[in-house]
């Protein structure tokens, strides 16, 4: 493991004051909590020296622990890149009292990572081998409630404006927000032109498929890559499709009506949402420019129902698994057997049109893997358990050898002086003799640190193993026909390359996936 700091900094959109687009607290601002950080390592005489590393989320909720630097951070520590995590405070590693509790009683002390929180006054090093302490803890729940206490706030406040047939979420293609007030849509001129012209299409009779290679073809900017040129985000790859010409042709909004409330989350912080029926809808006509008049919509409407019934697919859970590994799309299926990349049909030399399989065939070869998984389990249980020990054994055998060296080597550099001193040694021999010493105990200084890395690697895999036979082993004694039942329960994608290669991610809980099981199958 190198020994390298991670500086986390999370910077929220409920930090933010939105009248005024300011902090509300300075303090939480992204220059504030680096200086804080750097200060502190500056003051710390064991961490000052060590190199640093800067991880930043800007506008991510502490809830979500899927933000992009914050992942990228645990992948680092996970590939032993780095040794010591410190935040200003808990709030800004998250504010989910489970899972950063997870993260500082689990997974750091399992990685062997230092953790830090400065203003929670929180050292990891302090804890080792015990519990957090009653008021980490206690802040960690005071941050979770007030995240909870916070959503339900917004959303409450989300509602009130729907009800007013007020703007609140992204603006359809067409329209961009309204600087004299962000809850009212008008009219962008160069999408608004693109949008009548698919309706117009549309009601001449052209497919959708047909519209989505045209506007491909001329190079038309997506919704996706409008949204990332307006936002400054990275340019998105995604192309025109048959659904994005119907979901756009089917958005009302573009009539001028406001349609809110048509999804809504169970519970508070819940992510998924379930769609509401028509009636619970909050709709009201006139609430903005519109861009196609009333029947001009119902004209596109009517001219694409059979379409419509002819070519959608329905998904059940299970088929949401499988992927492009060119553009990294969900595969569309057709007729109920077979996996494609829908990609290739509005690009004409797409890589992904080699992205075609059989599902039956995808389900045989993920069984067939998933039994060999379990025989190999079963194996492991019988035979890499003594190997495991004695491997283990011979390593800190060697450690010890290699530590007793170590201090034998200062026990040499104590006797070279006290001959100096009684002048059986000149200076120039005793120099010699101990920079002789000195350079031997710094090749020990490395063994040994390369064989603690080798004894923590070891018990790192062997509690991964554990973890992945824990999972598999209820599989163990099914037969073939249950086993096929709970096939999914193991997988969590299948990565399509070309019709002979396939890419098996298996799942495992987020310790596991520090060591994913990917396996490469041909057929």
């Amino acid at each position: 493991m190198k020994e390298r700091i991670a500086m986390y900094l999370r910077l929220s959109l409920e930090d933010v004051d939105k009248r005024s687009n300011s902090l509300k607290e300075e303090s939480n601002s992204i220059v504030a909590q680096r200086s804080l950080i750097d200060s502190y390592l500056s003051q710390d005489t064991q961490l000052c020296s060590l190199p640093r590393m800067e991880f930043c989320d800007d506008g991510f909720s502490g809830t979500n622990f899927q933000r992009p630097d914050f992942t990228r951070m645990i992948e680092c520590a996970k590939h032993g890149e780095i040794s010591c995590i410190v935040v200003k405070d808990l709030s800004r590693f998250g504010r989910d009292y489970l899972e950063v509790g997870d993260y500082l009683e689990h997974i750091f002390p399992f990685l062997g990572i230092r953790f830090i929180s400065i203003n929670d006054h929180y050292d990891s090093l302090q804890h080792e081998g015990k519990t957090i302490g009653m008021d980490v803890a206690f802040k960690n729940l005071v941050y979770d409630y007030y995240s909870k206490d916070l959503s339900k706030k917004v959303k409450s406040a989300m509602s009130m404006k729907q009800r007013e047939a007020k703007y609140v979420n992204t603006a359809p293609y067409g329209y961009v927000v309204d600087p004299a007030d962000k809850h009212h849509l008008i009219i962008e001129p160069n999408t608004a032109v693109v949008v009548r012209r698919i309706f117009m299409d549309v009601i001449a009779g052209k497919s959708c498929t047909q519209i989505a290679k045209e506007l491909n073809a001329e190079n038309i900017p997506t919704p996706a890559q409008q949204k990332s040129v307006v936002r400054k985000t990275f340019q998105s790859k995604a192309q025109w499709t048959h659904w994005k010409v119907l979901k756009l042709i089917e958005n009302i909004k573009y009539t001028g009506t406001m349609v809110n409330h048509t999804r809504e989350s169970r519970f508070i912080r819940d992510k998924s949402q379930c769609r509401l029926p028509p009636e619970e809808w909050f709709i009201r006509e006139n609430a903005h420019e519109a861009i196609v008049t009333r029947d001009e919509y119902q004209q596109a409407q009517e001219a694409i129902p059979h379409r419509k019934k002819s070519v959608r697919v329905s998904h059940d859970q299970s088929d949401r698994v499988y992927s492009c590994a060119h553009c990294g799309g969900k595969l569309e299926k057709a007729n109920g057997t077979v996996f494609a990349c829908p990609a290739h049909r509005y690009h004409k030399a797409s890589m992904c049109a080699n992205v075609r399989w059989r599902k039956a065939d995808l389900e045989s070869i993920i069984f067939e893997a998933l039994k060999r998984q379990i025989r190999i389990v079963r194996l492991e249980a019988t035979t890499k358990q003594s190997d495991s020990l004695s491997s283990d054994n011979d390593l800190e055998k060697k450690l010890s050898l290699l530590n007793m060296r170590y201090s034998s080597c200062d026990r040499e550099k104590i006797a070279l002086y006290e001959s100096y001193r009684e002048g059986v040694l000149n200076k120039d021999e005793y120099l010699l003799q101990k920079n002789a010493v000195v350079k031997h105990q710094t090749m020990l200084k490395v063994q040994i640190e390369d064989c603690e890395a080798d004894i923590q690697k070891k018990h790192n895999i062997a509690s991964v193993d554990e973890k992945r036979r824990q999972m598999l082993r209820p599989m163990d004694n099914l037969t073939d026909a249950k086993l096929k039942t709970c096939l999914y329960d193991a997988v969590e994608r299948v990565i399509i390359y070309d019709t002979e290669s396939i890419e098996i991610v298996w799942k495992f809980d987020r310790i596991e996936e520090s060591v994913n099981k990917n396996t490469e199958i041909s057929k």
